[in-house]
């Protein structure tokens, strides 16, 4: 029965609703007709209104429900807790701009070593070393081996302090050497940029300590030094036992004269009452000089115990000194038999230490924020805002439009004659304007309900009607006008752009492109690439060691005797040595060139890179060569300032004589060379000369090559010219020897270069002896290494039709709304003089004039129309006071001036303002929505609000009546009572 029931009334709902929708009408007639015909029209209209209306907010709804929008969303001063949260699910968008983009390795890198412990041994001690010197007491021969331990030592000792030295110089910069990071690095990508600092600075260290060493060593066997313990070479009076000369010595057939690397095993000798015996000290060696002999020489002896007991036996016949081996069981990266020279090529490092501390680079970046994007839909509220923004607009213009198509298309159409259409058509023709005229001026869109006949009330009523119509022309017309021809500055991202996206991009917007880098410090090897060509002679025969000992035709020489067979030898050593220094010297400036960093925030164009990056290899190339003329030059001027003595005796004149006691001495003259003097200064040369191997041959004057004090003075000052001329070098070949000469090529004159046969060799080590520097710029591969995120830039545009339309929909509903509740209420009006009204007030002020604001009759008139109540005292503006203006200015004239009256600049910030040019300025505040855009957005939403309420709120009510009258009418069964 219940179910009966419940599906009676549902049928019954059913067939009131078809019926209600079958006599819907939202478009009656006033006063209601009952002409079948328009009648239908407005039932047509009904349903096509409401399908319409019903289409329009559901594809509106869908697009604002349904489309992906990017949404930004910041994350003010994140933790390193919250960073890493955020980079492990956002990594890809995640951006956290640094507050200090540039920090000190020295906060967050630490670099500590470990030395080999032979540099903490007693064998680097003042005990050790004090106590081989007492061997100087117990030499037998004059040239006993053993005097080379005590300076060894003082060299190792010496190795270690100046490696600890460097080692301490170079954390100085390097801890003060700057990390640029625009934003936070991601730990992964922190810990690889800090070891690849760490490993750059060890590199950079060995290097440059290595390199200086060498330039010592060459300089020292090309000037032919000879050693305080003659272990190069030796001093022997002549026949006429009065004049000295010197002799090269030899080491297992090397000889000092052509190699400073000359070494036999170090053997020391003991005589204990007759009986000789000797020692060979396990991996040590005698030689030219001490620190080369030392640097082929090994500890291997120092680890054993027994082979220092025995050692110290042969050192002294005093008292031995209680020396402990070093410890092999400790943990080290070298052997035994590691020679020193392989200690220094690793600084004698046992290990590196370093630190790399996160947090504390985390610390100093100090993010101010992090953002990240996500992909997302409108929220419910801005779909709301939107539905209700566009809603009153829609009603209105469906309502103007749909009956009056529904009436043009279902118009009424007669059977009339052609004659009858003419004289019909011409009639409403010559009609048309009475009739338009007649229909405003009847037409009254306030009228009162029931209808009035009041005279005066009607008369109201066509006036609102007049002025509501010609405000709503006038607002809608200004609207349109406005959004369709005002210029807006319209910004234009493009993501991941390619290159040739950029070039064509910047080819176009070059004035307001930006493209910020997602890496903005790049190593210059990843774009920048240096190679150089040396000169022709630095891999010609003549620095070979065939060349070299083959010029080499003698081995003892006194002053007298100073000629090229005697210095050549030497000379092409020094070329040699030049040739290898500077190679080394470019490589190691290379290493450190390549890891420099190249800083931009965003692209830089590809001209004003190539602009930098040729001032960057200009650089270079001049401080590159600085610092190997300068070492050069430091070398040079101590060497003089010390008097060092050439073993070839170019700089020195040594005779015998006997004291007043009679005993022998040996007394020492400085040579010159021409008027020159070596004594003053160390560049005195004289023409270098061959002597004939033949008795009537004489002398050959080499063109362009000199000897002097020191060899290498000569040489700088020497050329190449005879190098180049095959004829000259015959006839030098022809001197050297009285056998058949060996086949020797000439330098090639045809060859391009920038140096002449007549340039000295200081003038090419000047230009590093390089032919040609070729360094290649890479622009893709600077692009590719940026890795741009975006490019932004700005262009001057107008608004799209889409949203002109969407504007005058979202406002047109609220500003009929809002002029039919106004227009009727508008009893008076005062025109204040100069001030306007308008679609925004912002544009209005912006055309209005302080005119009436100067008079004060105006402002007391002004007042009495404001207010009703007394009115309050305000004086006008003085118009006596200078001013740049006039009383009818207009306020935009004011602010195109800033209202300022005069400026009083103190101090010049325009041309700081000017370099820095600055691409744009961005800042963020909590802030309210101002009045414009609250009267605005109010003004576009009241007018869906108004229509929704009219159709929601009359329903509603009806459904509460219907539901009470339910309640109140409900039936309460009565329930049986049986009696017994």
């Amino acid at each position: 029965m219940n179910k009966t029931n419940t599906c009676r009334r549902a049928l019954e709902c059913c067939r009131k609703f078809k019926q209600y929708c079958q006599n819907l009408n939202l478009f009656p007639s006033v006063p209601l007709t009952t002409d079948e015909h328009q009648l239908k029209n407005q039932k047509i209209s009904t349903r096509l209104y409401i399908s319409l209306f019903t289409l329009s907010l559901t594809i509106l709804f869908l697009y604002t429900s349904l489309t992906d929008i990017t949404k930004t969303i910041t994350v003010a001063t994140p933790t390193l807790t919250k960073y890493e949260q955020l980079y492990s699910k956002y990594s890809q968008t995640l951006t956290c701009p640094c507050k200090h983009i540039s920090i000190n390795y020295e906060k967050f890198l630490s670099i500590e070593y470990t030395f080999h412990q032979v540099c903490n041994s007693i064998f680097i001690t003042d005990k050790w070393i004090t106590h081989n010197d007492v061997i100087l007491h117990y030499l037998y021969t004059s040239n006993d081996p053993r005097i080379v331990v005590s300076y060894a030592f003082q060299a190792l000792g010496a190795f270690c302090e100046l490696i600890e030295s460097t080692i301490n110089n170079s954390l100085i910069q390097f801890n003060s050497t700057q990390y640029i990071t625009a934003s936070v690095a991601s730990s992964e990508l922190f810990n690889s940029q800090a070891q690849s600092f760490v490993d750059q600075f060890k590199l950079s260290t060995t290097n440059n300590f290595l390199l200086s060493l060498n330039m010592i060593r060459k300089t020292t066997q090309g000037n032919a030094f000879l050693s305080g313990q003659l272990t190069n070479y030796y001093l022997k009076v002549n026949s006429d036992s009065s004049s000295v000369s010197s002799t090269s010595i030899s080491y297992s057939d090397c000889n000092c004269h052509l190699s400073s690397t000359c070494v036999n095993q170090l053997s020391i000798y003991k005589n204990d009452s007759g009986n000789v015996t000797s020692f060979d000290v396990p991996g040590f060696y005698v030689g030219c000089y001490v620190i080369e002999t030392l640097l082929q020489s090994t500890l291997q002896c120092f680890y054993n115990q027994n082979c220092i007991d025995e050692l110290l036996l042969y050192l002294t016949t005093a008292s031995p000194i209680n020396a402990t081996a070093l410890d092999p069981s400790l943990s080290t990266k070298y052997s035994e038999d590691s020679t020193i020279e392989n200690l220094l090529n690793n600084l004698m490092i046992e290990e590196w230490n370093p630190t790399q501390i996160y947090d504390r680079y985390y610390n100093e970046c100090q993010p101010i924020e992090c953002t990240y994007t996500i992909k997302t839909r409108n929220s419910v509220i801005y779909i709301i805002t939107t539905m209700f923004g566009i809603i009153g607009g829609l009603i209105t213009v469906l309502k103007l439009v749909v009956p009056r198509v529904v009436k043009f298309i279902r118009k009424k159409r007669s059977r009339l004659s052609p004659s009858n259409i003419v004289v019909l058509l011409t009639t409403h023709g010559r009609n048309l304007f009475p009739i338009l005229k007649n229909y405003f001026l009847t037409l009254n869109l306030f009228p009162s309900w029931p209808p009035s006949t009041d005279e005066h009330k009607l008369k109201n009523q066509k006036i609102s009607t007049r002025l509501y119509v010609s405000l709503l022309t006038l607002s809608i017309t200004i609207l349109l006008l406005y959004t369709s021809l005002a210029n807006i500055t319209k910004t234009i991202t493009v993501a991941t752009p390619t290159l040739t996206k950029y070039e064509q991009l910047y080819s176009e917007y070059s004035q307001t492109l930006t493209c910020p880098c997602k890496h903005i410090s790049i190593d210059y090897d990843k774009f920048l690439s240096i190679e150089y060509t040396f000169h022709q002679v630095c891999t010609s025969f003549f620095i070979t060691d065939e060349w070299i000992a083959y010029i080499m035709m003698s081995n003892e020489a006194t002053f007298t005797t100073i000629n090229f067979q005697w210095t050549g030898s030497n000379a092409f050593q020094a070329l040699r040595a030049f040739c290898e220094l500077v190679e080394s010297t470019i490589n190691n400036s290379l290493i450190q060139f390549n890891s420099t960093q190249y800083i931009t925030a965003s692209v830089a164009s590809s001209d004003l890179w190539k602009s930098q990056t040729q001032s960057f290899i200009d650089q270079f190339r001049s401080s590159t060569t600085n610092t190997f003329v300068s070492s050069l030059n430091t070398i040079r001027n101590a060497t003089h300032g010390d008097t060092l003595v050439s073993g070839l005796l170019t700089n020195i004149v040594l005779s015998v004589g006997k004291s007043i006691s009679n005993e022998p001495l040996v007394f020492a003259d400085t040579p010159s060379y021409s008027t020159c003097s070596c004594e003053l200064s160390s560049r005195c040369i004289v023409q270098s000369t061959v002597l004939g191997s033949l008795v009537k041959m004489g002398r050959f004057y080499i063109p362009g090559f000199y000897t002097g004090c020191y060899v290498i003075e000569a040489l700088l000052q020497s050329t190449l010219q005879c190098f180049y001329d095959q004829a000259c070098i015959d006839q030098l070949l022809l001197y050297l020897s009285s056998v058949s000469p060996m086949n020797v090529t000439a330098l090639d004159p045809s060859l391009s270069t920038q140096y002449s046969q007549h340039s000295t060799i200081e003038y090419l080590l000047n230009s590093l002896m390089i032919e040609e520097w070729n360094p290649t710029q890479m622009y893709g591969q600077y692009y590719d290494e940026c890795q741009p995120i975006e490019c932004i830039y700005t262009i001057e545009t107008r608004n799209s039709v889409i949203y002109i339309i969407t504007t005058m929909f979202g406002i047109v509903g609220g500003l009929i709304t809002v002029l039919r509740c106004v227009v009727p209420q508008v009893v008076k009006v005062f025109n204040v003089t100069g001030f306007y009204v308008g679609c925004y007030t912002t544009e209005a002020l912006l055309r209005s004039t302080l005119e009436c604001f100067y008079n004060q009759t105006c402002i007391d008139n002004l007042q009495i129309y404001l207010t009703s109540v007394s009115p309050m005292y305000v004086t006008a503006l003085d118009s006596s006071l200078p001013s740049q203006y006039s009383q009818d200015s207009t306020i935009e004239n004011l602010l195109n001036n800033l209202m300022i009256e005069e400026w009083n600049p103190t101090q010049i910030y325009d041309r700081y303002y000017d370099e820095c040019q600055p691409i744009e300025c961005t800042y963020t505040i909590i802030t309210r929505n101002n009045i414009l855009y609250v009267i605005t957005t109010l003004i576009g939403i009241i007018g869906g609000l108004t229509r929704v309420s009219k159709i929601l709120v009359p329903i509603l009510v009806k459904i509460i009546v219907y539901c009470f009258r339910k309640w109140r009418n409900r039936v309460v069964p009565q329930i049986p009572i049986i009696q017994t």
